[in-house]
């Protein structure tokens, strides 16, 4: 048997997390086991139909290197795959039912379900489709349809016993069918639902798994019947855990983190470390370790590895997972991502006319252990870029509002200018000759105000490394340019 997997998306709106995760699920165990990963669209509810949100779907799976074998741009002799292309086929099925007694046409009008509905909670009734057509007469069936002649088609569920079933995940689950509701499968547009066309294109596609949520575990009843009345062998059933916040609540933006995977994509997170976050959100290989390889993952990932608790989206995890992804990339690796961000926020000209790309590979080597999403490199490096940057205002009241800032500042500049050779060494003994030259208590003291005077920040690379890449010229005239600011500084005071 080959092993079959579809992620199954409805345009309605840009995929979140939950989503991905799913559809990483799909895609490890389908690579696992050498099967099948199968991208299906459900557009069938067209009134919540939202243009671009299948573009950003796919886009999405395509940047976590996740290629669909059959699908939309893949082909496969399973299709159509949007289930809008595949309408006729779900009529047939209906008919099916219909001429076996397992549907039936159902004439209510939404006045009649509405009041329907607000009996049912005046008595505290649980809510549910009272079958009123279930066995209309032939003749009450003729009239009823020229009263509606546009009704839906309804499953008939059975009434009696339990619908059991074995669950990766949940183990043996079971429900009382007089509980269930006689759900519609075709609605008055002629388009199915969820429920009628998933089951119908799982079977036609071949699908052996379900990799689903858990909010759609009380729909395995439904869909359960569903496969019983047509024959058909149903899949494995897979419901995953919920997805929380690190406050336990369900994830929302409520909570600070956003849920739209664009989001994380556009924020300058690497789709290797955002693969190994969302696998192991919900999964364990069953060894105490975070990092994964996409190979490893593929090797390790079993359904029986799912949890049954739910899974929590903990943002600082994340985080620090992808920094240890970005350090282990080669500075050529990384500088390949960063020049097009860099080259967006306008830093693309060193201020001290290097080769550009050699220049950025020198950057990127200062900030790669600065930086944990790709964005944030331009605000890291953008004194590499321009002159024109502001002092941080804290480094100006601890340092350039010093009593020697500004004989600092002149003994910083004239000592570095008189450097021959503009190698680490000589740069830090340049500096630390000007703290000597005044007798300050500390090399520290000038340490620290070179680094505010030819950067603008208090923290970042290490100093004699970044003005070596600066260049002299540069940092001599960014301290005479802080000295200046101290003077004007002091005379304020």
């Amino acid at each position: 048997m080959t092993v079959r997997l579809r992620f199954a998306p409805s345009p309605t709106g840009s995929p979140h997390i939950g989503n991905i995760r799913t559809a990483v699920f799909d895609y490890l165990y389908a690579r696992h086991c050498g099967g099948d990963f199968i991208l299906r669209v459900e557009d069938t509810d067209r009134t919540r139909y939202q243009e671009g949100s299948l573009e950003d779907m796919m886009t999405g799976l395509r940047w976590m290197g996740m290629q669909w074998d059959e699908g939309p741009d893949a082909g496969g002799d399973k299709g159509p795959y949007f289930q809008s292309q595949r309408l006729e086929l779900y009529h047939k099925y209906a008919k099916r039912l219909l001429d076996s007694g397992r549907a039936y046409y159902c004439y209510c009008t939404k006045e009649r379900l509405e009041e329907m509905r607000k009996e049912q909670e005046a008595n505290h009734m649980p809510p549910g489709y009272d079958r009123k057509c279930r066995n209309l007469t032939e003749e009450e069936r003729e009239a009823a349809a020229k009263e509606n002649p546009n009704p839906v088609i309804r499953f008939a569920m059975k009434r009696e016993g339990r619908t059991e079933f074995d669950d990766i995940v949940r183990g043996h689950v079971g429900f009382d069918n007089e509980l269930q509701d006689d759900f519609i499968i075709i609605k008055a547009d002629g388009f199915p639902t969820y429920h009628f066309a998933s089951i119908v294109d799982d079977h036609l596609m071949g699908i052996t798994h379900v990799v689903r949520g858990e909010e759609w575990l009380s729909s395995a009843p439904k869909h359960l019947q569903l496969y019983e009345a047509m024959g058909w062998e149903p899949p494995v059933w897979v419901h995953l855990p919920l997805i929380l916040g690190t406050d336990g609540k369900k994830l929302s933006k409520r909570s600070g983190t956003s849920t739209t995977f664009i989001d994380y994509m556009k924020s300058g997170y690497l789709p290797d470390a955002m693969l190994n976050f969302l696998a192991t959100m919900g999964w364990s290989s069953g060894e105490d370790r975070k990092l994964f390889s996409r190979e490893e993952l593929i090797k390790d990932f079993t359904l029986e590895g799912i949890t049954n608790h739910p899974a929590i989206f903990d943002l600082a995890k994340l985080n620090d997972l992808q920094g240890e992804y970005v350090r282990m990339l080669s500075v050529e690796e990384l500088a390949d991502m960063l020049e097009p961000i860099m080259a967006a926020a306008g830093c693309v000209k060193p201020v001290n006319g290097d080769d550009p790309r050699e220049y950025l590979l020198k950057v990127t080597e200062l900030i790669q252990d600065r930086i944990v999403l790709l964005n944030e490199a331009p605000e890291t490096a953008n004194y590499f870029y321009t002159d024109d940057f502001d002092y941080d205002p804290k480094g100006v009241r601890k340092h350039f509002s010093a009593d020697h800032a500004v004989a600092l500042a002149e003994r910083l500049a004239e000592n570095l200018e008189a450097v021959n050779n503009w190698t680490h060494d000589d740069i830090e003994a340049a500096v630390r000759k000007s703290a000597h030259d005044l007798d300050l208590p500390k090399d520290a003291l000038a340490i620290h105000a070179a680094r505010l005077a030819t950067t603008g920040k208090t923290g970042g690379p290490g100093l004699f490394e970044l003005m070596l890449v600066l260049g002299k010229d540069v940092c001599v005239k960014r301290v005479r340019r802080a000295g200046n600011y101290c003077a004007e500084l002091a005379k304020g005071e």
